[in-house]
């Protein structure tokens, strides 16, 4: 999938659920599970020594035109490389790095760096980054925060990531602020539901999101 593709992808469905699983079989479920609930996009996280292992059989299960699925938390362009050989749709990093971004413009592939003050996301926009991770962004101040930065830079697309819960009100208050689109882990993805495999409430939840997207869209 080539880098327009990717944004695209998340500018359209607006949601990009965020996970890390050591478990091949409980991965796959819980992709399976954003799938119905209409989340195209999928971010798996590189969290932990089995992260290139899961990622690989997530790749092998569910191919581009299934899902677009990037990977998360990568540090450094040698972690984005092998990623992006396994079939990687697009990279995400809390921090922005010149080298990676240069890898992945060198191979077409969407790279969404982590920026929290004006001077990162301008330095990041400086590198050819079409699209940032406002993180973390409930810890920055929340919406407002968003509406402020976005107040001089309306061309901004930012995505913020980092806290947002489960909650209809939050989650409008942040597409009203600006946001292009905005990452949720753990409070979409929650450990217990994961632990007792009761995957039909991920579904449930994404389902839930993308319609409260849709009702601020509307």
């Amino acid at each position: 999938m080539d880098r327009l593709a990717a944004y695209n992808a998340i500018q359209e469905t607006r949601l990009v659920p965020l996970f890390y699983i050591p478990r091949v079989s409980a991965a796959i479920e819980i992709t399976a599970a954003c799938l119905r609930g209409g989340a195209k996009v999928i971010e798996f996280t590189h969290r932990g020594h089995q992260a290139l292992a899961v990622f690989t059989a997530l790749r092998k299960q569910f191919t581009s035109t299934q899902a677009t699925i990037g990977i998360g938390t990568i540090l450094d362009a040698a972690t984005a490389a092998h990623y992006i050989a396994l079939g990687a749709d697009f990279v995400v990093s809390p921090i922005f790095d010149p080298t990676m971004a240069s890898l992945c413009h060198r191979h077409g592939i969407a790279y969404i760096p982590g920026a929290a003050s004006p001077t990162e996301i301008v330095n990041a926009l400086s590198h050819g980054v079409e699209m940032i991770k406002l993180f973390p962004a409930s810890a920055l101040g929340g919406p407002p925060y968003l509406r402020t930065l976005l107040s001089p830079m309306p061309w901004l697309k930012l995505l913020p990531t980092g806290g947002i819960p489960l909650d209809k009100n939050v989650i409008h208050a942040w597409l009203e602020a600006g946001a292009v689109a905005f990452g949720m882990g753990s409070e979409l993805i929650r450990r217990d539901w994961i632990i007792d495999e009761k995957f039909d409430l991920v579904e449930e939840a994404v389902r839930n999101v993308l319609g409260w997207i849709h009702e601020s869209e509307a």
